[in-house]
């Protein structure tokens, strides 16, 4: 059940954040913070976020079901930005989503948003040259990676629950640029972190593309 509180017809949200403290989580909390919602962050080993007063930081390993049921009580929606870094298990994304969409079920919640690549593919999608070319060196280099993200989408398709999966072609630390949500794309070459955090934010404050996919798209 989603429990919201709608202040001048503002919805003020509890959101759960895992992987608060990279690169694309630390922007996506401070977004949220910004916009009037609080947020319990999950970090895994060092917590590089500045205090606030709705934040509440505790560690969390994305694939202990434990971890996870702390870090999702009480929460109305769930935001995962869990990705591939140095040392991380070969399957991490799809290991994490088995078990939050397992928690997320026992505590009877239901909305999900997920970030990935535009290497998981749905029918219908437009697929550009630049898109076509650095995904198919990436399946040469890393093809577990991509499958990865194949499966933590399967998880969430079979789930039931309310899912989002947002994929982005190239993440950059550059400053935002005006965006559009697409379900299909096609999606832009470069996407500011900035601009994920803002559009897992809109799909969230809209409920929009709930059971379904979206790229950002350059307008």
């Amino acid at each position: 059940m989603l429990l919201i509180v709608i202040v001048n017809k503002k919805v003020w949200m509890k959101l759960a954040v895992i992987a608060a403290n990279g690169r694309s989580g630390k922007i996506f909390v401070e977004r949220a913070l910004a916009a009037g919602h609080s947020v319990q962050a999950g970090v895994h080993h060092t917590n590089n976020l500045s205090p606030y007063e709705r934040l509440t930081v505790m560690p969390c390993d994305a694939t202990n079901r434990n971890d996870l049921a702390k870090l999702i009580s009480e929460q109305d929606s769930v935001v995962s930005f869990i990705g591939h870094v140095k040392g991380s298990p070969l399957h991490v994304q799809t290991e994490a989503i088995r078990s939050l969409a397992s928690v997320v079920k026992a505590q009877n919640l239901t909305r999900i948003v997920s970030l990935t690549g535009t290497g998981v593919r749905f029918p219908g999608d437009h697929i550009t040259l630049i898109d076509r070319i650095l995904n198919t060196s990436i399946r040469l280099i890393d093809p577990t990676r991509v499958r990865d993200g194949i499966e933590h989408v399967e998880i969430l398709k079979q789930s039931g629950l309310d899912w989002t999966v947002l994929r982005v072609l190239k993440l950059q630390n550059t400053a935002p640029k005006p965006f559009t949500l697409q379900e299909h794309g096609p999606p832009k070459w470069y996407v500011s972190r900035e601009e994920v955090a803002d559009a897992a934010l809109q799909v969230l404050e809209q409920e929009t593309f709930i059971k379904s996919k979206v790229c950002t798209d350059g307008i």
